[in-house]
């Protein structure tokens, strides 16, 4: 009987540290799994920054010959964006309304470049609830749009529209499309942009693309975070 009850015990203590072995294993795991979706998603970030800086510098270059003016109003509506960039691209998610002020001054600073040839319009909620999503996103789109749909002999339109609806958040992109630029190739901004998506959000966001003869459409659904991404792992 003692040999019995201390073979028990022997198999218990067995059993009991094997369960917290496990655990402890599938904590391992799991942080290392986050460290590696958190060192992922920094490098798909810094992909896209010089990349969105570049383009945006190019921009402010066509202008300085052509209207110093609105070189100098370029250059301060690119300080915002930098700031932008610097002080919140690099958190997981950030308030909405940080990120529709961002893309206003986008907006901002590519009309200046096109003036009246482009027909722009933006539809950007005011109130946003407190939403959380991640940092330029959306503007990818909103660059790609002017790239691809800008045409200087022919009529040219970008709308871009926003909204949170029964949980969830629908953004909407569509740029003019011209059979002299039909070129609807959307470069290494757009699929780093999906590869942060699948990062953060799985199998439950939608992106939709619509090519149309005379219109490029992008739809992009994000479900409402219920709470923040977490944060980096620290180094």
């Amino acid at each position: 009987m003692k040999f019995l009850l201390g073979l028990l015990m022997l198999v218990a203590n067995f059993g009991v540290r094997s369960y917290f072995r496990g655990l402890e294993n599938e904590q391992r795991m799991e942080d290392l799994e986050k460290e590696n979706l958190h060192q992922q998603l920094e490098y798909l970030r810094y992909q896209i920054n010089p990349h969105f800086f570049m383009n945006t510098l190019n921009n402010i270059h066509a202008l300085v010959d052509i209207d110093p003016e609105q070189a100098k109003s370029s250059i301060v509506e690119l300080s915002r964006l930098m700031r932008h960039i610097l002080y919140e691209g690099e958190k997981p998610t950030i308030p909405l309304d940080k990120e529709t002020d961002f893309l206003r001054h986008y907006v901002s600073l590519m009309r200046l470049r096109y003036a009246d040839s482009v027909r722009v319009d933006l539809e950007l909620p005011e109130e946003t609830g407190g939403i959380e999503v991640p940092p330029l996103v959306f503007v990818s789109f909103v660059e790609n749009a002017f790239k691809h749909g800008v045409s200087y002999e022919e009529p040219s339109f970008i709308r871009v529209s926003m909204q949170a609806d029964s949980g969830k958040l629908i953004f909407k992109c569509a740029n003019s499309r011209h059979l002299t630029h039909p070129d609807d190739s959307r470069g290494i901004g757009q699929e780093n942009v999906r590869r942060r998506l699948d990062l953060l959000y799985g199998s439950s966001y939608t992106l939709h693309y619509d090519v149309r003869p005379d219109v490029y459409d992008v739809l992009l659904v994000l479900p409402v975070l219920p709470e923040k991404l977490p944060e980096p792992a620290e180094s």
